[in-house]
C-alpha cells in the first residue's frame, strides 16, 4: 500500500478518497431527499441512487487503500460524470442557481482531472 508514493501523493490520494466517502455517507443519510431529487429529474430514484453508491463507495475505498487504484479512479470518474450530468445542468437554470451549479460542475471537472492522475 502506497509503497512507491511520495508523501504528497499519499496525502492527495487519501484526500480524494475521503471526500467521496464523506459525500457518500452524507447522501446515504439524505436517502429520501436524494430519491425525490432523482425522481423529479425523471430517474428511478432508489435504483439510480443505489447504482451511484455502487460506483462511489467501492471506487473511493479502492483509491483509499491503494489497491487497484486505476479501477477505483475509473469508477469515481464515471460516478462524477453521471452525477454532474444529472444534477449540475447549469445551462437549464436561471440565476442564482445557474452560477452555483456552474461552479459545482467546474469543481467536478477538476476532481475528474485529479482522478485521471491516479490512473
Amino acid at each position: 500500500m502506497y509503497a512507491d508514493h511520495a508523501t504528497t501523493q499519499i496525502v492527495g490520494q487519501a484526500i480524494i478518497a475521503i471526500y467521496f466517502i464523506w459525500q457518500g455517507v452524507k447522501n446515504v443519510l439524505l436517502w429520501n431527499t436524494n430519491v425525490a431529487r432523482l425522481r423529479a429529474k425523471g430517474f428511478p430514484g432508489h435504483l439510480s441512487l443505489s447504482f451511484g453508491f455502487a460506483l462511489q463507495f467501492p471506487g473511493a475505498f479502492l483509491v483509499l487503500f491503494d489497491w487497484h487504484t486505476g479501477i477505483g479512479a475509473g469508477l469515481l470518474i464515471v460516478f462524477t460524470a453521471l452525477a454532474t450530468a444529472i444534477f449540475h445542468r447549469y445551462w437549464t437554470m436561471s440565476e442564482p442557481q445557474r452560477t452555483y451549479h456552474f461552479l459545482l460542475m467546474s469543481c467536478n471537472f477538476c476532481i475528474t482531472g485529479a482522478l485521471l492522475l491516479l490512473i
